[in-house]
């Protein structure tokens, strides 16, 4: 009973060092900082072992790299494998394996999992796929774990989600709109930059992104007298998710400087949810 009961302390205090949930503590501190400096290492050779003279310049150095990425994705491996022994700690993964399974379900073990998914892949069965870059930037999103700041994006972004979604509706609808009517508009006189809605939607795109690549562009009087509203339209609706963005950084930064046992918030690390600081027990 003794031996059961310091084993699961173990691993509970291996489960609070390890989650967010309690960076306060200076345990949790230095480990997110070493999984965070393990990251940048990883990302910074990744960065640059993609410059292909590196290795006639200075092949110890190009050497090194390698070995750094390969220590940091050992790293990763260890830390994933801890993740799930140290998940049982947490009430709803107690389940010997089904809540092990939903553990790894949760996003950012979804994310630990696709970063050394290429690496075991390759050591056990041989399987290269280190070179899809697509899965080499998962690398980066590890960070969101350990990042206030990025976290704090994602909170504003998940609690502005409704009138986001609203604004870039208005926005696809006027680019729908101005797509069309420069196609009728554009379609004689230049029938191959203005052949298809699509192809005139891209132009649509880049104008009211007020990007101006200048690779399409209305030649007609009546074309550049839309281009020209489009345009003018483009910077009114852009700067509205600007805005919206900004109004929920402020109310969020008004939540975190709130002083009091009863206004502190927590965020919690599976769902994402804020939590009120008198509403833990419930959780």
């Amino acid at each position: 009973m003794v031996r059961s009961l310091n084993y699961s302390s173990i691993r509970k205090r291996v489960y609070d060092i390890m989650e967010p949930v309690s960076r306060g503590t200076e345990g949790s501190y230095l480990f997110g900082l070493f999984i965070t400096i393990a990251i940048l290492a990883n990302l910074l050779a990744m960065i640059l072992l993609s410059v292909s003279q590196l290795q006639e310049i200075s092949l110890p150095f190009y050497n090194a790299l390698w070995s750094i990425t390969g220590i940091t994705l050992m790293i990763f491996i260890y830390e994933y494998i801890i993740r799930i022994w140290a998940s049982a700690a947490d009430p709803i993964y107690r389940k010997p394996l089904l809540g092990r399974l939903k553990w790894a379900m949760t996003p950012y073990a979804l994310i630990d999992l696709i970063v050394i998914l290429p690496f075991i892949l390759l050591l056990l069965f041989g399987i290269n796929l280190t070179g899809l870059v697509v899965l080499r930037i998962f690398r980066l999103f590890k960070l969101l774990r350990y990042s206030e700041s990025i976290n704090l994006i994602i909170r504003v972004i998940k609690s502005e989600k409704d009138t986001l979604i609203t604004t870039y509706l208005v926005l696809g609808i006027a680019l729908f709109i101005a797509g069309t009517l420069m196609y009728e508009i554009e379609k004689m006189a230049q029938p191959e930059a203005f052949a298809s809605i699509p192809a005139a939607m891209w132009w649509g795109v880049i104008t009211l992104t007020t990007v101006g690549y200048g690779d399409v562009v209305p030649i007609t009087p009546l074309g550049k007298m839309l281009g020209t509203i489009i345009a003018l339209i483009g910077i009114g609706i852009f700067a509205l998710p600007a805005g919206i963005l900004a109004s929920g950084f402020t109310e969020a930064m008004k939540r975190e400087t709130r002083t009091g046992v009863e206004d502190e918030t927590y965020l919690c690390p599976h769902c994402k949810e804020e939590i009120m600081k008198n509403e833990l027990w419930r959780k």
